[in-house]
This record gives C-alpha cells, sequence and structure tokens, in this order.
C-alpha cells in the first residue's frame, strides 16, 4: 500500500485539529471536534487529544490479531490513561474526534469509520463512500468503539482508497461541485493537497456562506490516498 497525504488547517489563528499518521500498511486520520468553548475539563487541549489517539490507534493496527474497533477501544483507553488524571474526562466538552482507518493485512483490506468523515474505497472501478454519520464520537470511553462501522474489503479488487475528513469532501457532499469517482480521480492525479486546493477555491468564491451555507468558512482538511499494487 502506498500513502500520501495531505493536511491543512482551516485558519491560522487555530491549531490544526484533523491528524494523519501512516505506517506498514496502515493509515489513520482523525478529525478532532470544535467547539466553540474554552473550557473542556483537558488541560491539554484537543490537538493533543487527537495526536495521542491517532498514534495509538496506528500501533495497534499493526497489530494484527486485534480487529480495528478493538485497536480503537485500546487506543482510548491508553489515551484516557495518558492524560494522567488530571482532566476531567466526564466534562460534557472533553475532547472527541471522528476517525478513519484502514489496514492491509493478509489478502484484505480492514477498515473503521466512526462518525462524519469519510473512507472512498474503489473496486475494480467501482468508487463507494463510507460514512458513520451519527455513530458518535471518540472520546474517553472504549464503548464508542463498537458503534464504529467496520468490514474489511478483498485485496485482490482494492485499487484504490482515500481517508478524508470532512473539511476535505465539501466538494463532493456539501458543494455539489464533484462526485466521488471524480474526487478520487484528482486524488490520482494532481494528489491530496490539490483537492484540499480545489475545496478552498470554493470556499473563497463564497466567502459569506450564501451559496454554501456552513458554520465554517473554511475548516480544517485532510486527506490519505492509498494505491495498491494490481494483482
Amino acid at each position: 500500500m502506498r500513502v500520501t497525504w495531505a493536511t491543512e488547517q482551516g485558519s491560522p489563528a487555530r491549531p490544526n485539529e484533523d491528524f494523519v499518521a501512516t505506517a506498514l500498511g496502515a493509515a489513520v486520520v482523525l478529525d478532532g471536534m470544535s467547539i466553540d468553548r474554552d473550557k473542556t475539563g483537558c488541560v491539554h487541549g484537543r490537538p493533543w487529544y487527537v495526536g495521542q489517539l491517532a498514534t495509538r490507534l496506528l500501533a495497534g493496527l499493526l497489530d494484527h490479531a486485534l480487529s480495528p474497533a478493538a485497536a480503537l477501544a485500546q487506543a482510548i483507553t491508553e489515551t484516557a490513561a495518558a492524560h494522567g488524571g488530571h482532566c476531567d474526562l466526564s466534562h460534557p466538552w472533553t475532547p472527541a474526534t471522528t476517525v478513519v482507518a484502514l489496514r492491509v493485512r493478509d489478502q484484505a483490506a480492514d477498515y473503521l469509520v466512526l462518525s462524519d468523515s469519510t473512507l472512498l474505497l474503489d473496486q475494480d472501478g467501482r468508487v463507494t463512500a463510507l460514512t458513520a454519520a451519527g455513530s458518535g464520537f471518540a472520546a474517553a470511553d472504549p464503548r464508542v468503539a463498537g458503534r464504529a462501522l467496520t468490514g474489511s474489503v478483498p485485496l485482490p479488487e482494492l485499487r484504490r482508497a482515500a481517508l478524508l475528513t470532512d473539511g476535505a469532501t465539501r466538494l463532493a457532499d456539501a458543494f455539489g461541485l464533484a462526485d466521488w469517482p471524480q474526487t478520487m480521480t484528482t486524488l490520482a492525479g494532481p494528489g491530496p493537497a490539490a483537492l484540499i486546493e480545489q475545496v478552498r477555491e470554493a470556499e473563497r468564491s463564497d466567502p459569506d456562506g450564501r451559496r454554501w451555507p456552513r458554520h465554517k468558512r473554511h475548516d480544517d482538511a485532510t486527506v490519505a490516498y492509498c494505491e495498491f499494487a494490481a494483482p
């Protein structure tokens, strides 16, 4: 599995709360839940939380004895412990995140999607989009891993895959300027950074959100694009 990726914060005044990590046939993309509240019960902050969870999840995925859901539950438990008892993890605004994960194992690719980020799969030219809006966010309770969308795809039929936060999918699912096959074509050609720039161009053309009403003019945007060798 060959992976290329790009990430860009939505505003220079705010840290990037997305996170991407890849290693040895696995990739994870997380999108920290942004809120307009300074008090979250956590002294570390959302970027710290997202990075901690992402790296632990990636490590868990490399253990093929663990399912993706089990790896996520383990990562949530470990990250909760990493707070060191200094944070109120029962706080209603404790840091939380969406999760998309992909792992190559034997002759299959395992995936996990939690909340409203998106996984694109190209199976022999047929592109499908998987999202799990409404399934909840990963925060401090490992039981949320049981609500994630999970599955496996036979590796011989998987050509390409992409893990995208909702800031990167706007061109297709919010603005209607591309469909999912066109999104995958952009990723296969100009690449992840080019897709994000297309999103930014559309956002700049509608700065006040009149054509495309949205909570943020620009959102953090992250893409990990994966290519698989032909069988």
